[in-house]
């Protein structure tokens, strides 16, 4: 292959994976919502799972609670996993106050390896739980006032098994804004996979499923372990020929809090990047195009082919950038989700991080919520 041709198929690559990302997404945005009559809704389960959270768990509770969504209707679980701060005493009086409240406390670490850390929260509060649909969040997100409605709208569709949809964040500064534009973009990229009927990812803080189709899986207790155990569920459910819709709404956003340290956003992107080889070749895809763009750019770099650099380097940060500011455009009636003139810094950052994120594979062993899990399959 000559070095023009080298250039050229760079250019192509990154083209293609835009493209094809850019329909996959604009499949999933061009879905319509089935509306029902409030006499046929549904009785649904929102499922929180907590450790040391007491600074979270109550404004999460009430943002739940405040939905537009017929108050006998649906239960709110909260899982109260090992806490070692206050979280239980806030939970007592969140009680107090919320008549749908169930607490489901756990004492003690499970010794069943598919039920370590999150996924075993998750099953505790399935176990309780009477709704048709199990959402899930996390204790550090708060939920819009429609969020319920919307979310459960998307599940008038029979065809439909699960829906994730999107999390924003709450953010102040530069590193939080850059956060943020990064979980849209990550977003975009998972629903544009689903939208091509590759499964590529989603976000656990922000997560539906039907129960019989969670049952009818085994719960979490059947599923592989994870570190991303969002992923797993979502790749299972895909795998039993249940049909995805990755929802965009600005009412179904879910709003989480960012990592506050340099330290903890590493953690996280640790976490991510090792859960990511569960998805075996699409992974390995993914890679190929990224180190195609890498290529491109050291080969014109080594040819002093300014011309050549240029183009590449457009292609990936105009054709990122326009993934995000589509899925923006959605997302962004609430003015504090709108990260738009923090895109391209956070493209720049983005592909920096590619340079260091395979160096986060020479250690399986993952830090989260002060507890250590490791990926290996039992």
């Amino acid at each position: 292959m000559t070095k023009l041709a080298i250039l050229f198929f760079s250019f192509l690559i990154i083209l293609s994976r835009v493209v094809a990302f850019y329909i996959g997404a604009e499949r999933q945005r061009r879905k319509k919502l089935l509306l029902a009559s409030e006499a046929e809704l549904p009785f649904v389960s929102v499922i929180i799972p907590a450790r040391n959270e007491e600074q979270n768990i109550r404004n999460c509770v009430g943002s739940v609670f405040e939905n537009n969504y017929p108050k006998n209707r649906f239960e709110i679980i909260v899982v109260n996993d090992r806490s070692e701060d206050n979280t239980e005493q806030v939970l007592e009086e969140c009680k107090k106050e919320f008549s749908n409240l169930k607490i489901v406390t756990i004492t003690e670490a499970t010794k069943h390896h598919n039920l370590k850390g999150k996924p075993g929260a998750l099953q505790k509060g399935a176990e309780v739980a009477s709704g048709e649909i199990f959402l899930f969040t996390d204790a550090d997100c708060i939920v819009g006032n429609n969020w319920l409605s919307k979310i459960v709208a998307a599940f008038n569709d029979k065809n439909i098994g699960i829906v994730p949809s999107f999390t924003t964040i709450k953010a102040h500064n530069f590193f939080e804004r850059l956060q943020g534009v990064e979980w849209i973009y990550m977003h975009t990229l998972a629903s544009g996979g689903i939208g091509l009927n590759i499964p590529l990812g989603c976000f656990g803080n922000n997560l539906s499923i039907r129960k019989n189709v969670f049952w009818d899986l085994g719960g979490y207790e059947k599923i592989q372990f994870s570190v991303t155990e969002d992923l797993a569920l979502l790749q299972h459910v895909f795998d039993a020929g249940w049909k995805i819709h990755y929802l965009y709404s600005s009412e179904s956003v879910v709003t989480t809090l960012p990592c506050k340290t340099l330290k903890s956003y590493i953690q996280q992107h640790h976490r991510w990047t090792v859960g990511g080889l569960d998805l075996g070749w699409r992974a390995t895809v993914f890679i190929f195009t990224s180190l195609w763009f890498w290529i491109g750019l050291v080969v014109s770099l080594v040819l002093a082919d300014w011309y050549w650099f240029a183009i590449i380097a457009a292609s990936r940060v105009f054709g990122d950038w326009l993934l995000i500011k589509t899925s923006i455009n959605i997302l962004s009636k609430n003015k504090k989700k709108n990260f738009t003139k923090f895109i391209t810094p956070y493209l720049i950052f983005v592909i920096l991080i590619e340079l260091v994120a395979p160096f986060f594979l020479l250690n399986r062993r993952v830090k989260w919520k002060n507890q250590i899990f490791h990926n290996k399959k039992k």
